[in-house]
């Protein structure tokens, strides 16, 4: 059911039961006016203050038994002088009390209207029900009168404890729909719940009750002498068992951390998470909530959200989750199952807060155009819209691999531009609005040591274990022929592109040595494919560096000689990857200090300079003046890298002794003189 709609159900349902019980409660205080002696209404109410006082020495229990939450609910002896009153004078005066005694319980605690009548009105209710309830025990049961002084103790006895039985079945049912409206659980597993753990109260009243009233039928004296043992033994025993509970919650509490904790680690070995991202949300989350009136289960649930609303990551390859760029169709399709694979874990774990929406339905849009379920608008849990937005801001300020990091205001924009559209309205206005409060927050906490919920660096292997293989041995990597790709190439290129490809095929295979390759590449790109600035960066075999080692066209100077670590860039992946990557903002292609520098251009395209023997390092095109390299040009530049591997595998090969000539053989037939085929070569091209 959705959050507000839930709300709104509670809401109804608490105004019904404070509606009748005030009501109750006045034909109670009218009925005690009119149908009473002076004597007894002086009796009773010198009893207000004395239940009063008996009601500060309370027992609190959570309101979900073992789960833990924010929430409490207070037992107390005054539930005995309750029972008490109304087998002396009857329901009126035990109504009248005990409404009294639930709102002063209630305002001690919390200082809400709302909630103090609420709780005053339950207790008038549950007050009449076993005021009933012993009477007709007494009356039906025994033969005796419904109300006073003159009972037998076993009569006595028995009505109490029947009468306390459903004292307090009554309060949990009326509560119950309160709790699981709040905690998304059914009214029945939660009177059940509430019932499992509030049972062993019953005989502890019911006891207290009777001999009090066995007391009162000598005199105060011995009513004191009696009464205070029983209270305080009663009082104790009930402490020991809320203390027990209390301990068993404790140690659920800290079982869920720890298992919040382990799947933290899961997080971060997959897809790596800052510890200051997560605390940033989780201040932004749950700040917003408050101001939205969420309950302590949601803000709960939203502190585990913001850390746990991506586990479902870790069902997402690699490659497509550090892919920098943009994703392609059936990229996106598994992309976005980490919503439902996220919910299918955490559903196992019975967390006791909705934490499980969150994770599912974080991507929906307010538009209905989201994923996984295309909910739109008040259908989409309230948490789970507040930590789209604010996710989303915290998010694009970081830098990622697939785009540099946005401004402040840049995205205040963006998520002003999302609203009604993506995000609900709603939440962003009162996200914007307190922003300076949120910042606030953080920024106190800059030099206070914070949590690092388990996000912590991945434990460095040794290096005896990097040299370990399987007993099996390793599998070699299956390629498609050099043959066969250069024969399928040719029939996709033109004569004009057919011929720069010989060409540039003749220069690099001429030149001696990787450096002079790399010149001569950079000197015939331009004839296939066009770029302002073309760079080429090598493998350093002796140290296993990537260095920028020849670059041309404007800027060249900002990158030759530059060395780029393991994953930096997209030039990192693609040597990491041993795949290309084209199309994405160059900046992202730099370090910081170069990003402005390199505001001018608007595409690039890298390919790994790669055979089936050897990664050599790779090759890279910038424009600004193209909008993207396309299909045509991206084919020109991978037959265009394939070439260049084969001329410096050529080149070490040649380094070699000279009983390796015949690899240089295999080379030179394999890859160079592939561009000649039998039934059309490309000389035969050149010629017609």
């Amino acid at each position: 059911m959705p959050q507000e709609k839930s709300k709104k159900i509670s809401f109804i349902y608490q105004t019904a039961v404070t509606v009748v019980g005030i009501c109750l409660w006045l034909v109670a205080a009218a009925s005690l006016s009119l149908s009473y002696s002076l004597r007894d209404q002086l009796t009773i109410f010198a009893l207000v203050p004395v239940i009063i006082v008996v009601g500060m020495f309370q027992n609190i229990f959570p309101a979900l038994g073992l789960k833990f939450t924010e929430r409490k609910i207070t037992l107390s002896l005054s539930d005995s002088i309750v029972l008490l009153t109304a087998c002396l004078y009857g329901p009126a005066p035990a109504i009248f009390i005990a409404s009294i005694e639930g709102f002063t319980t209630s305002w001690r605690a919390v200082r809400r209207p709302s909630t103090n009548l609420f709780s005053s009105s339950m207790m008038s209710l549950t007050a009449a029900a076993a005021a009933v309830s012993l009477g007709a025990v007494l009356f039906y049961g025994f033969g005796e009168e419904m109300m006073g002084h003159k009972h037998s103790f076993l009569a006595v006895a028995v009505a109490m404890l029947i009468a306390s039985i459903v004292q307090i079945t009554i309060n949990m049912a009326l509560l119950s729909p309160v709790l699981a409206l709040r905690h998304g659980t059914s009214i029945m597993r939660s009177w059940k719940d509430s019932i499992s753990w509030a049972a062993p109260m019953f005989l502890p009243v019911s006891t207290a009750a009777s001999l009090m009233y066995l007391a009162l039928q000598f005199n105060v004296l011995v009513m004191l002498v009696v009464g205070v043992p029983i209270f305080l033994a009663v009082y104790y025993a009930q402490r020991r068992h809320r203390d027990g509970v209390q301990e068993r919650i404790s140690m659920m509490k800290k079982s869920h951390q720890e298992t919040i904790e382990a799947l933290a680690v899961t997080i971060n070995a997959k897809d790596e998470v800052t510890h200051e991202h997560v605390l940033r949300v989780q201040i932004y989350a749950t700040g917003v909530a408050h101001l939205l009136k969420c309950d302590e289960a949601e803000i709960e649930a939203l502190k585990a959200g913001a850390l746990l609303h991506d586990i479902g990551k870790i069902a997402v390859p690699d490659h497509i989750l550090h892919k920098p760029g943009k994703l392609t169709a059936a990229e996106f399709e598994k992309m976005k199952s980490h919503t439902l694979v996220g919910a299918q874990i955490l559903g196992r774990v019975e967390f006791p807060y909705p934490v499980v929406p969150i994770v599912r339905n974080h991507h929906e849009r307010w538009d209905g155009k989201g994923y996984p379920d295309g909910l739109a608008g008040e259908d989409i849990p309230l948490t789970a819209r507040i930590l789209s937005v604010v996710d989303c801001f915290d998010a694009v300020r970081e830098d990622r691999q697939y785009r540099k990091g946005m401004t402040r205001e840049e995205a205040i924009k963006l998520i002003m531009d999302g609203s009604g559209v993506h995000y609900d309205p709603r939440v962003v206005g009162t996200f914007i609005t307190h922003l300076p409060e949120f910042e606030a927050q953080i920024q106190a906490l800059r030099d206070v040591p914070v949590p690092t919920f388990g996000l912590e660096p991945i434990e460095a292997m040794s290096d005896a274990a990097r040299g370990v293989a399987p007993a099996a041995g390793l599998a070699e990597t299956a390629e498609v022929s050099a043959a066969s790709q250069t024969e399928s190439a040719q029939k996709e290129f033109s004569h004009k592109e057919l011929s720069s490809l010989y060409e540039l095929a003749q220069t690099v295979n001429a030149a001696c040595g990787r450096d002079k390759i790399a010149q001569a590449f950079t000197d015939k790109i331009s004839q296939l494919v066009p770029y302002d600035l073309c760079a080429i960066t090598l493998v350093v075999p002796e140290s296993g560096e990537n260095l920028v080692a020849h670059a041309a066209g404007q800027d060249a100077a900002l990158l030759e000689g530059r060395t780029v670590g393991v994953g930096e860039g997209v030039t990192g992946w693609v040597l990491t990857n041993r795949k290309p990557f084209c199309n994405v903002d160059p900046k992202l292609d730099v370090p910081p200090e170069l990003a402005e520098k390199f505001a001018g251009y608007r595409t690039l395209a890298i390919f790994p300079i790669l055979n089936e023997r050897e990664m050599h390092g790779s090759l890279a095109l910038y424009s600004s003046s193209l909008d993207e390299y396309t299909a045509n040009h991206q084919r020109l530049l991978k037959e265009a890298a394939r070439l260049v591997a084969t001329a410096m595998s050529t080149q070490a090969a040649i380094a070699q002794p000279r009983t390796k000539h015949g690899l240089i053989d295999d080379f030179l037939q394999d890859d160079l003189l592939s561009l000649n085929s039998p039934d059309q070569t490309l000389e035969l091209e050149l010629t017609h």
